[in-house]
């Protein structure tokens, strides 16, 4: 089981270390927009009722609702916060990316 982790692993960084650094804070934005987006309501509110009915839990609309609108924003904010104050500490280049967007 460890050799096959330790092979998923370097499968996934050589993956990552071949994409531009353009590529990848173009598959940051995309992931983060499809799980965080606000467009993704009704994604979020299908995903937990699936994993209470799966749990053999009672749907109660109410907390569903209370949970999409906190832990998505909150999830949000802290990818933002990542991607925008320690990401380009470790590259440059997506520092210079970030800046090129802020013009358009």
């Amino acid at each position: 089981m460890k050799e096959r982790v330790a092979l998923l692993k370097f499968t996934g960084y050589k993956i990552i270390n071949n994409i531009s650094d353009t590529g990848k804070a173009f598959l940051i934005i995309l992931i983060t927009d499809i799980f965080l987006g606000y467009h993704s309501e009704s994604g979020w509110h299908t995903v937990c009722e699936l994993i209470v009915e799966h749990y053999g839990l009672e749907v109660d609309q109410a907390t569903i609702t209370i949970f999409i609108c906190l832990v998505p924003v909150m999830m949000d904010a802290c990818v933002k916060l990542w991607l925008f104050k320690f990401l380009p500490k470790l590259s440059p280049k997506v520092s210079n990316i970030f800046q090129e967007m802020k013009r358009h």
